[in-house]
């Protein structure tokens, strides 16, 4: 195992949907522009791992701020537990304190068990919530339990 970490170029997109399948493009989790951070975590022509990183606007009263949020982190299965997801995360967070973030959020469901205790070895503030998922009927949604993560990065930021 040689692992590299890049930044996500259009070859590497196309690798990850290859290889993870087309909810990458579907759920819209590589989003692109300014604040944005892409990483992908490759060993030789397999993406061992991925993250993507965008602004998320706060509500109001408080919508003149943006936070980092982590949309999506995904490790390949043969290579969970390796210590990958978790750089991966340090360096989104790297990103987001030089970017000048206040703070960095993500969100993951109770399914991803290895998930939920990597956040909280990393510290982070963890909240159980659910989220609203795709309609069952006009009138409900399905409800997926999960956990929301935050972590202060730059304590001065909001002044």
């Amino acid at each position: 195992m040689n692992i590299i970490y890049k930044e996500i170029d259009q070859a590497i997109e196309e690798k990850i949907v290859k290889q993870y399948g087309s909810w990458v493009h579907d759920w819209n989790c590589l989003v692109k522009g300014e604040g944005c951070y892409l990483v992908a975590a490759t060993d030789g022509d397999i993406i061992a791992g991925f993250a993507a990183l965008h602004p998320a606007q706060w509500i109001a009263p408080l919508e003149q701020y943006s936070d980092a949020f982590i949309e999506v982190i995904e490790v390949s299965e043969d290579y969970r537990r390796k210590g990958i997801g978790s750089t991966l995360v340090k360096m989104m967070e790297d990103f987001a304190k030089t970017y000048g973030y206040y703070q960095i959020r993500s969100w993951s469901s109770v399914d991803k068990v290895e998930a939920l205790h990597m956040w909280r070895k990393l510290k982070y503030a963890m909240c159980p919530a659910a989220m609203l998922g795709e309609p069952v009927k006009e009138t409900d949604l399905t409800q997926i339990p999960g956990f929301y993560y935050a972590k202060l990065l730059n304590e001065n930021a909001l002044n």
